[in-house]
């Protein structure tokens, strides 16, 4: 029997991005911790590249094979383990409920996004790996809704089992409650980010505003684009990139790719790749997401003294305020203008000043390793 059971869906260690990373550090945070993985996959899926290198302390990883037709998972696939940890609401956090229950063991539920919230956002694929394709010829509206439906009553299932709560900011904490979340179960656990080199790009270089993240529809590269094509309309010196998976949703990566041409718009997009050395040579980064929670993106540009635009959604306003620009989600104009106005050095200078002070004093990853490991040992000890 393993300490610990980590129930996912879509992410680690098969894919990177905010969860996975998070997922990632954790595991190896605590070495002397043994993980099992068990991974919501669907039944019909191909097999999958591992995204990420298995420490020795993660013991096992089983493929648990989601069936869309009877919206479950078999539970005697999941490991044995003193304790279950689901990563998310939806099949994975109904099935790690499920299986807590009946071998009498603790359920500790983190959410970063929240999937109820979510799915009614766009097409289920491009939230979670377990969400149904929508037919072709099928009303697409009327399938989200179903979906969006089932994930909302599996979330209500979750937090009715789980012995703990945790999710990364307040705004997250608010809207488990008004889903059934006991407030006394609850604790809020910011992510974490290590500590940095501060950047700090020489006078007279390119303003380089960076989008890092994920290219799917959540997170509204569209708006990006169209912002970056105001700003370049001011500034010709001004440089763009995206940083990130473009394998996510292709549909979705190609729609950008082509957006970006069609404004006349030069962009590197860059696929997968390790965003730290980008930091290095961004003066600002961008966030547009039409949903998020605490993004690590932004707390890794943070954390080396970067400024960040971002969307007022979930938990950004409280992460953000006073180290960068809050705008409106799908607003290209608000995005743009933040950023011409952050072609103020000093700006850009006091706003990352205070980010970087603010991510080394409240997200250091000592902080969050110590809070898991209270609430494993406490869910073994109750």
């Amino acid at each position: 029997m393993t300490d610990v059971c980590l129930i996912l869906e879509g992410s680690y260690p098969y894919v990177t991005g905010g969860v996975s990373a998070w997922v990632r550090d954790l595991v190896a945070g605590l070495p002397d911790v043994e993980f099992a993985v068990a991974h919501v996959r669907d039944a019909d899926a191909g097999e999958a590249a591992l995204a990420y290198a298995l420490p020795d302390n993660v013991v096992s990883l089983v493929e648990v094979p989601f069936d869309p037709e009877r919206e479950s998972a078999p539970a005697d696939a999941v490991p044995e383990a003193a304790v279950y940890h689901a990563l998310l609401t939806g099949p994975a956090g109904s099935l790690a409920a499920g299986v807590a229950r009946d071998r009498g063991r603790k359920l500790l539920l983190t959410e970063h996004g929240l999937a109820w919230r979510e799915a009614p956002l766009g097409s289920p694929k491009c939230i979670k790996s377990s969400g149904p394709a929508v037919p072709r010829g099928a009303d697409r509206r009327e399938v989200v809704e179903r979906y969006s439906r089932r994930v909302l009553e599996q979330a209500r299932e979750t937090y009715a089992q789980a012995a703990a709560i945790t999710t990364v900011c307040s705004e997250n904490a608010r809207l488990q409650r008004t889903q059934g979340a006991p407030r006394a179960l609850q604790r809020v656990v910011p992510n974490a980010v290590p500590t940095a080199e501060a950047v700090s790009p020489g006078p007279g270089a390119p303003r380089r505003i960076g989008f890092v993240g994920r290219v799917v529809p959540i997170k509204d590269v569209h708006t990006f684009l169209r912002a970056c094509r105001l700003v370049a309309d001011q500034d010709r010196n001004a440089e763009f990139a995206v940083i990130g998976p473009l394998d996510q949703d292709r549909e979705y990566a190609a729609s950008c790719v082509a957006l970006a041409a069609s404004l006349g718009l030069e962009v590197a997009f860059t696929g997968e790749t390790d965003p730290e050395p980008w930091y290095r040579t961004l003066d600002t980064v961008v966030l547009t997401s039409i949903s998020e929670a605490q993004p690590l993106a932004l707390l890794e540009a943070m954390a080396h003294g970067l400024p960040v635009v971002a969307t007022a959604v979930g938990g950004c306003p409280e992460l953000v305020r006073g180290a960068g620009l809050l705008t409106a989600p799908r607003d290209p104009r608000a995005t743009a203008r933040a950023l011409l106005a952050l072609a103020d050095p000093e700006l850009r200078r006091r706003l990352g000043a205070t980010g970087r002070e603010r991510a080394l004093a409240l997200h250091a990853p000592e902080r969050l390793l110590a809070a898991y490991r209270e609430l494993y040992e406490r869910a073994v000890a109750a």
